[in-house]
């Protein structure tokens, strides 16, 4: 169930912050020292307009020290003076020390939340990111974890300094005088109620936005994914128009956040010159009876000012924090997806073999995407060592077979099993190292050759990378490359023909070294010649592996063994005419 918005921020903070404790009371001691020079700053200036100006001994906490250097009024405007440098000097040097300690603290948290989500992604189910637009899931990364920087930092700067420093002006108010006191509690509940009322449409103005600007994101993604067919199909203006419209979403979403803030300060500076109207009446009227001096009122009239000044501020960051909720929302939402990363109690990789044997069985395996049944009581067993190839009509299950093997599914009936332990009950890190694979379109990452060839084995020696990249034929086309190995290449292998990818990821699997080989059309939409190099390839890599295949292509049905015809009835995947080949 999705968790009510207001609990999404302190569960972030449970999560990421209590390791920062120390930090956090460090910058509350630094604030501390803040608010009582601050709290320090007018009374210099009242005891210039009470004792030196008029000459009027009415108590102030400053007062003898006025007279440390001498009493004659000269002396004492120069030591008044110099006492608000000193208490300037004081103020900003803790502000600064305060702002770097409690920014730091929003920093790191965001980054640890950044990195978190991020990982998090990773380790969710295939599942999960075949409903999810590839777009959609980098603005959560990227700008939502962005905007929950951007409120952590305005909680620790200005939220917590603010709520301090209005506390404190507050309570000084009340020592002061009870009816300076009250006329500043008095504006709280106005500036609350405004703020509250702010807030509110601020954070359904930033829903939205963040709705908007996800879904845009998500278009621009695709259509650069997909660029190629765009530009061979002449499309240009379809997605022109898409985008258009979700911009217009996005517009529409933003002028409203805008008028929100809009808003604020003009309901804020109303709410505000009640309470400073009424404590300037009190106060001159108290002022005219005798009851206090000039200096008094201009240390209320400034401790009211700097109670409302925090408030302003935080009233300014309201929509950061309604951005920071929204975007909260999304990020938590991330997290509470389990992810593929237990270690049943029942195995542990110490209590498996180094190395599997190869045997597979499925038993009475189905498998279902939604509304869409891809597998129906499959049963099909394996030998170690076989070679086999799935034939069969597209959509009968063939890759979805595969994808159970490599346990990037499970079953949703039935139980798939590698030398009699079911995958669903086999630690992650052991089955991903008995299996590896080929597929129709290897996919590249931007680096070099051998940084794709070792994403296998990261721990692989260079001659290990170059004995697969041999044995896999990479070396043919890679020896021509001005870096060789160390050759850079693009996202998704640009300027790498499809054969040549192919051997790349043939030399991937080959330096895995994986008693399972799957092989899900490795040759498809290759040409004669470079599906020849390539089952060259493949014909090194299958060599004493158990190996299960998806092809219709003779060149790779020779290399099997065994060749399983698979149908679909409305009740049951068929096993059928199973037959040696070679």
């Amino acid at each position: 169930m999705r968790q009510p918005l207001a609990g999404n921020m302190p569960r972030l903070f449970r999560r990421f912050g209590t390791r920062y404790r120390g930090l956090f009371a460090l910058g509350f001691v630094l604030r501390l020292g803040e608010m009582a020079a601050d709290l320090a700053t007018p009374w210099p200036i009242a005891a210039v307009i009470d004792r030196v100006l008029a000459g009027n001994e009415s108590h102030n906490p400053l007062g003898p020290l006025l007279g440390l250097f001498g009493t004659d009024r000269m002396t004492m405007l120069t030591t008044a003076a110099a006492a608000v440098v000193v208490v300037a000097l004081v103020s900003a040097a803790l502000d600064y020390l305060g702002d770097r300690v409690m920014n730091a603290i929003g920093e790191r948290m965001s980054t640890q939340i950044r990195c978190a989500t991020f990982a998090h992604l990773q380790r969710l189910p295939l599942s999960y990111h075949n409903h999810q637009a590839v777009g959609e899931s980098t603005s959560r990364v990227i700008t939502d974890c962005d905007r929950i920087k951007g409120s952590l930092v305005a909680l620790f700067s200005t939220l917590c300094p603010g709520v301090l420093a209005a506390s404190g002006y507050a309570t000084a108010l009340l020592l002061l005088d009870w009816r300076f006191g009250l006329i500043g509690l008095g504006c709280i509940p106005l500036v609350y109620l405004t703020g509250v009322r702010n807030h509110r449409l601020g954070h359904r103005a930033a829903r939205g936005q963040r709705e908007a600007e996800s879904s845009l994101a998500g278009l621009v993604t695709e259509v650069l994914n997909g660029i190629s067919t765009v530009h061979t199909f002449g499309r240009h203006e379809l997605h022109d128009e898409h985008f258009a419209a979700r911009s217009a979403s996005t517009l529409r979403a933003g002028l409203m956040a805008a008028d929100v803030q809009a808003r604020r300060l003009p309901l804020l500076e109303s709410a505000t010159s009640i309470g400073v109207a009424v404590l300037l009446w009190v106060g001159g009227a108290g002022v005219l009876g005798g009851q206090w001096s000039v200096g008094h009122l201009v240390v209320a009239t400034s401790y009211l000012a700097g109670m409302v000044t925090p408030l302003r501020s935080l009233s300014k960051v309201s929509m950061v924090f309604a951005q920071g909720h929204a975007s909260a929302e999304r990020i938590i939402a991330i997290l509470d997806q389990p992810a593929v990363t237990h270690v049943p109690a029942t195995w542990r990789v110490g209590t498996l073999p180094a190395r599997a044997q190869g045997r597979i069985e499925f038993v009475a395996v189905a498998m279902d995407y939604g509304d869409r049944s891809a597998l129906r009581h499959l049963d099909l067993s394996i030998d170690a060592g076989e070679r086999i190839a799935l034939t069969g009509p597209n959509g009968v299950g063939k890759s979805t077979a595969l994808a159970l093997i490599s346990g990037l599914y499970l079953p949703t009936g039935g139980v798939v099993r590698i030398d009699g332990c079911p995958t669903a009950d086999l630690p992650r890190q052991w089955l991903h190292q008995q299996v590896t694979a080929v597929l129709q379109d290897t996919f590249l990452f931007a680096g070099t050759l051998a940084d794709n060839i070792r994403y296998s084995r990261p721990d692989a020696e260079v001659a290990e990378v170059a004995e697969a990249a041999k044995a896999a034929l990479v070396t043919d086309f890679a020896d021509d490359l001005p870096a060789g190995l160390d050759t850079r290449i693009g996202d998704r292998g640009v300027g790498l023909s499809g054969g040549q990818r192919q051997r790349v990821g043939i030399a991937r699997a080959l330096l895995a070294d994986a008693p399972i080989v799957l092989l899900d059309e490795p040759t498809s939409g290759l040409d004669s010649d470079a599906e020849e190099v390539v089952v060259a390839g493949l014909t090194r890599l299958v060599a004493g592996r158990t190996v299960v295949m998806t092809t219709h292509r003779p060149s790779l049905l020779t290399m099997a063994t065994r060749i399983v015809g698979l149908t679909a009835t409305d009740k049951q995947t068929c096993v059928t005419a199973p037959r040696g080949h070679g």
